[in-house]
């Protein structure tokens, strides 16, 4: 075998071998691939079915909050505690309040003039007597 062959030959089993590497690389490009997009439908697929069984749970909880909230508000109307009545009972005790002061506001005054007009006659006697 002569030089040239030799190279020729080992030029051969580069190209061959940088083909094989090639070839076996796209073979497990091609094979991770598949596996990712398979792990991937996989997952995306429990997700949507956790997701799915969280939003039933979340509805069954919402409308059961809802059947509460309704029933409390129909034994509110029922004992006459909703919302506009506590707006007219807090209006009737303030106006209650008001009218509370100003009596106790009176009482205050009663006394003091009642004094002032005992210190007046008292006042009017003094001098009369000694003259």
């Amino acid at each position: 075998m002569s030089a040239f062959e030799k190279v020729e030959k080992l030029g051969r089993q580069a190209w061959l071998a940088n083909l094989g590497a090639y070839g076996t690389a796209w073979k497990y490009a091609v094979e991770k691939l598949d596996e990712t997009y398979t792990k991937t439908n996989s997952l995306m697929s429990e997700l949507v079915s956790e997701g799915e069984k969280l939003e039933a749970d979340l509805q069954d909880k919402l409308k059961a909050r809802f059947v509460l909230d309704s029933k409390i508000n129909a034994l509110k109307d029922k004992l006459g505690l909703n919302e506009s009545s506590d707006a007219t009972r807090l209006a009737e005790l303030d106006s209650k309040v008001d009218d509370l002061i100003s009596a106790v506001a009176k009482l205050a005054e009663q006394p003091t003039a009642k004094k002032a007009a005992k210190k007046a006659k008292s006042a009017s006697k003094k001098p009369a007597s000694k003259a």
